[in-house]
């Protein structure tokens, strides 16, 4: 059991994850604080509620880049609803509205897909253009969350607040969410049935059809939970003062995350915890390069030389798993 965990994906992020923050705090002690895992969780909050939302497509074995767009959709038409009706009540109600507009956008896309059997990719790259050009055409790049009562002070909303060397830093209420969707999400994909039949679609669509799981049932599932997660990182977003611009382009982002925490561009593979330790590793580089003096501009230079090598790394274990075992002679 021992040996099994350590030869586990998860385990080696976690050893890479630490030998990179001991590396950094040796060179710079101000990054071993509590205050740079809160700055750290705070700053990816958003990643990682996309790169939930992104992952259960991705084990099915899609590529869909149409989750940031809906993130930024179905905000907006919550923030105007609530807006109109003059609410002053809590978030929690701009939350399920979002979430209602995103699943509904995540079936729709969903539905498509699997009724024409339309290329995931190609249908979600038309998709992300439609929304973020309707959404230009409506309110441009600016925000409208300053309109709703409910996210005013929202994002100064802490469980708990530190000092640290850039002033106070705090863990932020969104954090709740994280461990939340974090669990559900966990107990969904590893111990329920249609979680076992997300992991078969990927691992070989044509077998799993054979074998008589429903794959329209499947395709509604995997696209609503995308889209209802997907909204809750709109949400977020506009919560902590974001505008919705700040999705458009940030999908390869999530994507190269997802897959540096171990899921396969092929599909069947992949974990919550996992994906978990994939985004916290971009995140804690781009907070290294603050505190080495690295213009931020070089972040998605490293990121994407981390990308390069986990899918070459994957390459490479596909190759040697296909490869014919040599005749004992």
């Amino acid at each position: 059991m021992k040996n099994s965990i350590i030869k586990t994906h998860d385990f080696f992020l976690v050893l890479l994850l630490a030998a990179f923050t001991v590396t950094i705090g040796w060179i710079n002690p101000a990054f071993f604080s509590i205050g740079t895992l809160f700055d750290v969780i705070r700053n990816q909050t958003v990643y990682i509620l996309l790169a939930f939302a992104l992952l259960p497509v991705i084990i099915m074995g899609g590529f869909d880049i149409s989750f940031a767009a809906i993130a930024a959709f179905a905000t907006y038409p919550a923030i105007i609803l609530l807006t109109q009706m003059g609410f002053e009540g809590g978030i929690w109600l701009f939350y399920i509205l979002a979430m209602v507009f995103g699943i509904a956008a995540g079936l729709l896309n969903g539905w498509l897909i699997w009724a024409f059997k339309l290329a995931i990719f190609d249908f979600s790259l038309g998709m992300s253009s439609m929304i973020f050009g309707l959404l230009a055409l409506s309110s441009g790049s600016r925000t409208t969350s300053g309109a709703l009562q409910a996210l005013v002070g929202w994002n100064r909303k802490w469980l708990v607040t530190v000092q640290s060397v850039a002033g106070e830093s705090g863990l932020h209420v969104s954090f709740i969410l994280i461990v939340l969707i974090f669990m559900a999400l966990y107990i969904f994909l590893r111990f329920t049935t249609i979680g076992r039949y997300i992991y078969a679609m990927g691992s070989d669509k044509s077998v799993a059809i054979r074998t008589g799981i429903d794959t329209k049932k499947i395709y509604l599932i995997v696209f609503s939970i995308m889209g209802a997660l997907a909204a809750v990182a709109g949400a977020t977003n506009s919560g902590l003062g974001f505008g919705n611009a700040a999705f458009a382009g940030k999908f390869m982002r999530v994507y190269a995350t997802v897959i540096i925490g171990g899921a396969s561009i092929h599909g069947g593979k992949g974990s919550v915890f996992g994906t978990l330790l994939g985004v916290l590793l971009v995140g804690l580089i781009n907070q290294a390069m603050v505190y080495l003096r690295i213009p931020t501009a070089w972040g998605d230079a490293f990121l994407g030389v981390v990308f390069i090598a986990f899918t070459g790394y994957q390459a490479i274990e596909s190759w040697n798993n296909k490869r014919p075992e040599r005749e004992i002679i």
